[in-house]
């Protein structure tokens, strides 16, 4: 048994981790690629600088990471549960390679709504056996879409 399918506080532990860890590694990459990513605040009105929305990226992931743990305390199989928050976990790791390196705002609005779409498939699918991991993916969706409304607004100027 994998560390990361261990029922118990180790295994949240681990979860939380790891999803937290692999989001530092890539705000790591953000920061190196495009460093004013990070320090200045955005363009649009009610745009959080770069920082904030690093530190909220964190708290979605360890959310995820939770999500799934959450789902290996159920009595039931939650193989294909796990796997989706995984990939929706995954989908948003991969965000800032497919806007290449979050320099098109017309490629990381299509990419926000199909991380909209797939959050929203993944919290009805996994809402079905946890509640509680449900609402933590559907943060995801709330971020993101808020995120959109700021490109959208970004692209209007």
């Amino acid at each position: 048994m994998s560390i990361l399918d261990r029922p118990d506080r180790t295994g949240l532990i681990s979860n939380i981790s790891i999803a937290i860890l692999s989001a530092l590694v890539v705000n790591g990459f953000i920061a190196l690629v495009n460093p004013s990513e990070m320090a200045s605040p955005g363009s649009v009105h009610l745009q959080p600088p770069g920082y904030v929305i690093g530190t909220v990226w964190l708290v979605l992931f360890a959310a995820m990471g939770a999500a799934r743990w959450l789902l290996l305390t159920k009595p039931i199989n939650t193989v294909h549960a796990r796997r989706l928050v995984l990939s929706l976990l995954l989908f948003c790791l991969a965000y800032p390679f497919y806007t290449m390196g979050l320099k098109s705002e017309v490629i990381g609005l299509v990419g926000n709504v199909l991380t909209i779409a797939l959050s929203f498939f993944v919290v009805i699918r996994v809402g079905r056996i946890s509640r509680l991991a449900a609402g933590l993916v559907s943060l995801v969706s709330v971020w993101v879409t808020f995120a959109s409304f700021l490109v959208v607004e970004q692209l209007r100027q």
